[in-house]
């Protein structure tokens, strides 16, 4: 049976009621505890003045903190390791527990967390990258304002997150609550088109099927991005960003936005971080993952997106294009790399 702990204050009673006189065993019947206790507590008031209790030292630590430092150069170098894989190689003729990894690792102010995913960037992207900001570090807004950014998204009808978890009991794992049910493919996906600038948003369109150089130009450019542009005056005619994703880049394409007056902005290979659409493709992504109830049918899944879509604020939008100096400055400061957007 475990020993009950001595508050603080009954600690203080103890010892004014020994101060009065009373016996050991006579404070232990008044209170529940063995006569014992109450002599170790007023020996160590005798000894020390207080009734704490004394710090101890607990269980001798297994690593010294020379070991300690070699597992955080290990970390530094192959930081997705697991805790069984640092075991193995921190101290392989030692017998230590992944615990006690976990616990340095801890103790160093380490955590394992999300790991964020970009797109792979060789040495030529981050020079792209590079190039392509320090030719516009200076644009101000009233340049800014005049690019349309376009882009692509897919959007799954049953959106499987791997980082889920589930609050269970032990040996419940395949309890049916406990169990989130998938379909393969994620039940199938909707593909849209979207355009936005810093004093618009152009029309959601659906793609059907796989996006060709054909369907680019009679479903997107033709019917929209042509006819907002020709409502504008040919000097202040905005600039029309697209990625070099291969339908765009067609030879088609290319003849017919020169053919037709629209202005392209050069783009750097895997830079969507330079895109702010793709923060919009985010919000709508998770407004639809919060819809109750949830979206049963590609069908619904369509219209859910062209609803929410509407729901944008030019707010939002502007807070977006209105930063893209710091987007900026961010690939500058990272030399081409990677940056928080």
């Amino acid at each position: 049976m475990a020993r009950r702990r001595l508050s603080e204050a009954i600690r203080w009673q103890i010892i004014r009621m020994h101060a009065t006189g009373a016996s050991f065993k006579a404070i232990g019947r008044q209170l529940g505890y063995h006569y014992t206790v109450i002599s170790r507590l007023v020996r160590k008031h005798r000894q020390t003045g207080a009734v704490k209790d004394r710090p101890q030292s607990g269980r001798p630590r297994v690593t010294s903190e020379r070991e300690d430092r070699a597992l955080l150069r290990i970390i530094r170098r192959e930081p997705f390791s697991t805790s069984t894989v640092l075991k193995r190689a921190w101290l392989p003729n030692r017998h230590l527990s992944t615990r006690t990894v976990r616990n340095r690792l801890k103790a160093a102010g380490m955590a394992a967390r999300r790991v964020i995913k970009r797109p792979r960037l060789t040495d030529d992207h981050k020079r792209r990258r590079l190039a392509w900001c320090l030719a516009r570090q200076r644009w101000n807004l009233r340049t800014w304002r005049r690019i349309h950014w376009s882009d692509e998204s897919r959007f799954l009808l049953h959106v499987t997150d791997g980082r889920l978890k589930v609050w269970r009991h032990r040996n419940t794992a395949y309890t049916p609550r406990n169990i989130r049910q998938t379909v393969p493919f994620g039940g199938g996906s909707v593909m849209v088109w979207g355009c936005i600038s810093h004093d618009c948003k152009l029309d959601l369109v659906t793609i059907r099927g796989n996006l060709t150089g054909d369907q680019y130009m009679r479903h997107v450019l033709e019917p929209v991005v042509v006819t907002h542009f020709d409502n504008h005056p040919l000097a202040t005619r905005p600039v029309y960003m697209d990625d070099n994703a291969r339908p765009h880049r067609s030879r088609a394409v290319v003849d017919y936005l020169q053919n037709n007056a629209v202005t392209t902005l050069p783009w750097p290979a895997m830079s969507p971080d330079l895109n702010p659409l793709e923060h919009v493709w985010d919000i709508l992504g998770r407004r639809i993952q919060a819809l109750q109830p949830p979206v049963q049918t590609l069908r619904e899944l369509e219209a859910a997106l062209h609803r929410e879509w509407l729901q944008v604020t030019r707010e939002q939008i502007r807070r977006l294009t209105g930063g893209m100096r710091r987007r900026v400055d961010a690939v500058i400061r990272a030399r081409g790399g990677f940056t928080r957007y």
